[in-house]
């Protein structure tokens, strides 16, 4: 994603009552490499996945993680199986994965658990922006129609 898209999709939150992304304390932020430290040791718990458009309804009862570390690498927990993969964050803000695809371990869960999985793991892919506020990531698509919602495990 080019910068004007950041910025075309930071300006589109602001309107849309999101908050400020002037970088102020508490205030969304776009996550590049001058701030992408407030994503280590931290575990963030899946609160809302849309993908595609799509919203996916999240089971009450599982836990979907992930954490980023400042070596580069992330690894979570998909519902059934735990992952792992490498990540770099660009100074204008744009969030990859170097690794061309997750590792992911072969455990096999019910198939309502497995399919929510398989959406988290397709939306991961498509994500390329990283947004804090507060205690909450948002992981997005450069066109908003994908959009992970995370919540700091423990608040």
């Amino acid at each position: 994603m080019k910068a004007s898209g950041l910025v075309a999709s930071a300006l589109l939150m602001v309107l849309s009552g999101c908050g400020s992304m002037a970088g102020e304390k508490g205030g969304p932020q776009i996550v590049n490499t001058g701030n992408v430290e407030r994503l280590y040791h931290r575990e963030w718990d899946l609160k809302g996945l849309t993908v595609d458009g799509r919203q996916v309804v999240m089971d009450l009862a599982g836990r979907t993680t992930i954490s980023f570390g400042p070596d580069g690498q992330v690894a979570g927990f998909g519902g059934v199986n735990r992952f792992k993969g490498a990540y770099t964050v660009s100074a204008g803000g744009v969030l990859s994965w170097t690794s061309p695809a997750l590792a992911v371990s072969h455990n096999a869960g019910p198939p309502e658990l497995m399919e929510k999985e398989r959406a988290f793991f397709e939306g991961l892919r498509k994500i390329n922006v990283a947004i804090l506020e507060k205690h909450a990531l948002i992981l997005q698509s450069d066109d908003s129609s994908t959009v992970l919602t995370f919540d700091e495990a423990g608040y």
